[in-house]
């Protein structure tokens, strides 16, 4: 099986550090220096949340996952070694042989995986390659800490076939790809420009229909609009979609809950917050928040990382829509 590992972009360099020096992937999570938080231990789930006074189960029953590590086993980690760079690791063992908990780490990566074999850890790995631009295109949406993403997995297995076969290699961004992306963020910047001149939500032409159309285009079903909870939170959009569409490894239907803004600057935390009610008591619910704006203040962004709550700006917004755009183009 293969995995993508998201960690704490401060803690990269340590990470990577780690690896070469002592062979272990590490994950966050862990209780720093007295949490005795041990993925061995049956009540890790309910022990971290209390631990990190978490509001949903969703990180640490995410985390739980890494039980289900076996060996050869591929871990892919994004922004490893450096950000726009990409890492693969082969695990060394089944769970819990390939794992250890670090009793005292103040970086909270108490959770170490063993690793035999590493590549990509010189920076050889572009996500702007070719071969990765199916992947690259799908980073943004994962944003737990461990995930499986079995339709990569020929992928990835191939760039560890050619690193096998020549140690130099390398996957260096493509050529073109710096024109597409030029030309994309030009186009992308005027069409979020558009966005903002319609209506907030109501009627056949508003964000909100927008953002249902593509989320409907990416396999989604409506099956609510509007839904509160009575004390504050709310959804604008509730989605299914099956998961089998995603993983074959995985069946049964997932759960969306989707905050949509309008407006321009920053959104702040308020819309995180809103999505997270939403999510209580539903451990296997998802959340997003998409909105036209520019970004997200650092206090939204840290509370959607702590609960893999996906934020999507104006410009990543219109990166869902510019494949759609082409069905209306018409020429003269």
């Amino acid at each position: 099986m293969i995995y993508n590992i998201r960690h704490d972009r401060g803690l990269l360099a340590e990470i990577r550090q780690r690896i070469i020096e002592e062979g272990t992937v590490s994950q966050g999570w862990g209780g720093g220096e007295n949490g005795e938080l041990d993925l061995r231990d049956p009540g890790f789930v309910q022990s971290a949340y209390d631990y990190y006074d978490l509001q949903t189960t969703r990180i640490a029953t995410n985390l739980s996952r890494m039980r289900d590590f076996r060996d050869g086993d591929i871990l892919v980690l994004p922004h490893v070694p450096e950000y726009g760079k990409v890492s693969l690791h082969v695990v060394d063992g089944d769970f819990p042989d390939c794992y250890e908990y670090e009793q005292a780490d103040a970086t909270h990566q108490n959770h170490r995986i063993s690793v035999g074999e590493s590549f990509g850890l010189d920076g050889q790995i572009s996500v702007w390659n070719v071969e990765l631009r199916a992947y690259h295109a799908r980073l943004r949406s994962l944003q737990l800490p461990v995930l499986p993403i079995a339709e990569f997995e020929d992928t990835f297995n191939n760039v560890i076939d050619e690193f096998q076969d020549n140690q130099h290699v390398e996957f260096a961004p493509s050529g073109l790809d710096d024109f597409l992306v030029k030309a994309a963020t030009g186009a992308a910047k005027s069409v979020a420009e558009q966005m903002l001149a319609i209506a907030a939500s109501g009627g056949d032409i508003s964000f909100e229909a927008l953002c249902e159309r593509i989320l409907v285009t990416n396999g989604y079903r409506i099956i609510a609009r509007h839904q509160f909870d009575g004390q504050g939170s709310d959804a604008d959009l509730v989605c299914t979609r099956a998961r089998g569409e995603l993983s074959r490894f995985e069946t049964g239907d997932v759960r969306l809950y989707v905050q949509v803004k309008k407006h321009r600057g920053e959104t702040d935390v308020y819309a995180v917050q809103q999505v997270l009610g939403m999510l209580q008591g539903q451990p296997n619910a998802d959340g997003c928040v998409m909105s036209a704006s520019d970004g997200f203040t650092d206090e939204a962004r840290e509370l959607a990382n702590n609960h893999g709550i996906v934020l999507l700006n104006g410009l990543e917004v219109c990166r869902l829509l510019m494949p759609m755009l082409s069905e209306y183009l018409q020429s003269e």
